[in-house]
């Protein structure tokens, strides 16, 4: 008895022994591209505002002595060579300890960390709106009877993924905002609950037409699938069918779509936040780039590329738990 219990256990792994739903290594390794991800954004970064010219020159008037420049210029520390402040510039990243901001004159992780919220809040309200209406359009091309369902939605979702974001915010600005009256122009102080409905719906047309792609294709190859022809021959319900064998089988796939697209929530939503004129991270960063506030700029970038790589890290494992078959 003992030996054929031990027979079938998986070659390679002692009998009774659990298997964990995603490996350690591959979180590791993922862990690892991460951080290198972010090393090297905010490296990009640095020698970009570098390169631009010396921030102090906008913190001082035209007309001011050069030895003021000068003072301000040691004072920030860049008057050393490139190298030393790149080291120092790592050195701050890992201990979170930043130069102050040089509008603010405030630490600027704490300016920042005030923004995210904000963008938190846009972005998890479009990226649930974008899922519900790509997840529809998708399922509606995969699964209509009429050739027009199927098509004339996916067109229109292709159509608007070519329409610039900024230009869809404008067009629902003077249509909604400026000509019906129905929400303020702005974002969230103008109207409380009803100045986030423009920026969301903007910022979620930009998620539909992936989603409903990706989606359409996954629940085509389901469809297709010898599990799907069985439990319809066996005689399960239609409703049954497309809920557990169709649509369960699709999320997999597009779950990774949204991963990614929730990953640049924090960062993506740069033009829908100004041009809303939305108090998220994104219009801080392009005011920090506008004002050359370089510790601004960095630790903004640095909080886009780390929400970026933990979100894809959890979406990673969420995608191995829903589809097992990912594991390998």
């Amino acid at each position: 008895m003992s030996n054929a219990t031990a027979s079938t256990a998986p070659a390679g792994r002692p009998s009774g022994q659990l298997r964990s739903p995603i490996g350690v290594r591959h979180l590791v390794r993922r862990l690892l591209t991460g951080l290198i991800a972010v090393w090297g954004a905010i490296t990009i970064v640095f020698f970009a505002l570098y390169s631009s010219n010396n921030p102090v020159l906008l913190l001082v008037p035209p007309d001011a002595p050069p030895e003021e420049t000068a003072r301000l210029t040691r004072l920030y520390g860049f008057d050393q060579p490139v190298p030393v402040q790149y080291v120092k510039f790592l050195g701050n990243v890992v201990t979170g300890s930043f130069p102050d901001s040089l509008r603010y004159g405030q630490d600027p992780l704490t300016i920042a960390l005030q923004k995210v919220p904000a963008s938190l809040l846009l972005g998890a309200a479009s990226l649930v709106l974008g899922v519900l209406v790509g997840g529809l359009i998708g399922y509606v091309a995969a699964t209509a009877r009429y050739a027009w369902l199927r098509r004339v939605p996916l067109s229109i979702a292709t159509v608007a993924d070519a329409v610039p974001t900024f230009f869809v915010g404008m067009v629902l600005i003077l249509v909604f905002a400026v000509t019906l009256r129905w929400v303020p122009t702005m974002g969230r102080g103008a109207g409380g609950v009803t100045g986030m409905i423009l920026p969301t719906i903007t910022l979620a047309i930009a998620f539909v037409p992936a989603i409903s792609r990706v989606f359409r294709t996954a629940l085509l190859e389901a469809l297709r699938a010898d599990h799907v022809r069985t439990a319809i021959a066996k005689g399960v319900s239609r409703p049954m069918v497309a809920l557990r064998h169709v649509v369960a089988n699709a999320v997999g796939p597009t779950l990774n779509v949204v991963g990614i697209q929730a990953g640049v929530l924090l960062g993506g939503a740069v033009v829908t936040e100004s041009v809303f004129g939305w108090p998220g991270i994104g219009q801080l960063s392009i005011n920090a780039v506008q004002n050359r506030d370089y510790p601004l700029v960095i630790v903004c970038v640095l909080i886009i590329a780390i929400g970026f790589v933990l979100i894809n890290l959890v979406v990673d494992v969420l995608s191995v738990l829903i589809e097992p078959r990912l594991r390998a």
